[in-house]
């Protein structure tokens, strides 16, 4: 894969040979990249670079004793990188699936402090506790509680601390056509959704609201998707955060949404 704008910290194999953990099989990432297990653990190298240099640009360098959180952390794909590469840092994950969870427990450095979290915006974290809370592809499912979860966010970040949370947005829409993994996931279960109908038509027009989300049930992992438009982030996610910036495919397909809560 390629690193493009992201600047690697020291040479690849440094890189790699500071993270002598297993590298989970594909059933324990919920099927991402296939057998490609290298590119897996290159895309949370990826990541970790990522968010290090966009709070880099806010004047943020993550130091000893300031704590980061991950919420969805599957099965520590970014959070391995924070325990590897970085040292003296606090960091904390989460995960509605508990076979992620159990993963990290099991193969992951001790220091990595991770627990299963349910549907509902409740996290056993201290309020003020958190330098960088942390979510990819979480609010891309989030539906009804979304609002309460920026507030739970804002209730553990210290003030000035910052949050990197990846969205699928109106530039996401504009893109949505087959192979691109977000159309086929909805085409896969097209049948099951009611409000609007999947096709390439539906997304050769502009979002017909500032939050689109398509829902369905009886799904093995998901039951959404949702789109958010960025005068709905800068309007509603506000309220909670400074809305710092909105970086365009910086995750992949995904914008990144960079907030900051006041000092």
């Amino acid at each position: 894969m390629s690193f493009g704008d992201v600047k690697l910290e020291r040479p690849l194999p440094t890189h790699a040979a500071l993270d002598p953990y297993p590298i989970p099989v594909t059933e324990d990432r919920e099927g991402y990249y296939g057998d490609l297990h290298y590119d897996w653990w290159l895309s949370g190298l990826y990541d970790y670079l990522a968010v290090k240099q966009t709070i880099a640009r806010f004047g943020v360098n993550l130091k000893r004793g300031d704590a980061i959180f991950e919420l969805g952390c599957a099965s520590g794909r970014v959070l391995r990188h924070f325990a590897c590469q970085a040292q003296d840092i606090d960091i904390w994950g989460a995960d509605i699936n508990l076979r992620h969870v159990e993963w990290i427990r099991n193969f992951l450095p001790q220091r990595i402090k991770v627990f299963q979290n349910t549907a509902l915006p409740h996290l056993p974290v201290e309020d003020k506790s958190i330098s960088l809370v942390l979510a990819f592809s979480v609010f891309t499912h989030i539906d009804e509680l979304e609002l309460a979860w920026l507030a739970e966010l804002r209730r553990v970040l210290k003030p000035g601390g910052f949050a990197y949370l990846t969205i699928h947005s109106e530039r996401t829409w504009s893109k949505m056509r087959p192979g691109l993994p977000a159309f086929e996931y909805l085409v896969a279960v097209r049948e099951r959704i009611e409000d609007y109908v999947v096709s390439e038509d539906l997304f050769r027009s502009s979002m017909p609201v500032e939050k689109v989300v398509f829902s369905w049930e009886h799904a093995a992992n998901y039951s959404s998707s949702v789109f958010h438009h960025s005068k709905y982030i800068r309007s509603t996610w506000g309220r909670f955060f400074e809305v710092k910036d909105i970086l365009e495919a910086a995750h992949d397909y995904q914008d990144v949404v960079v907030l900051q809560r006041e000092a």
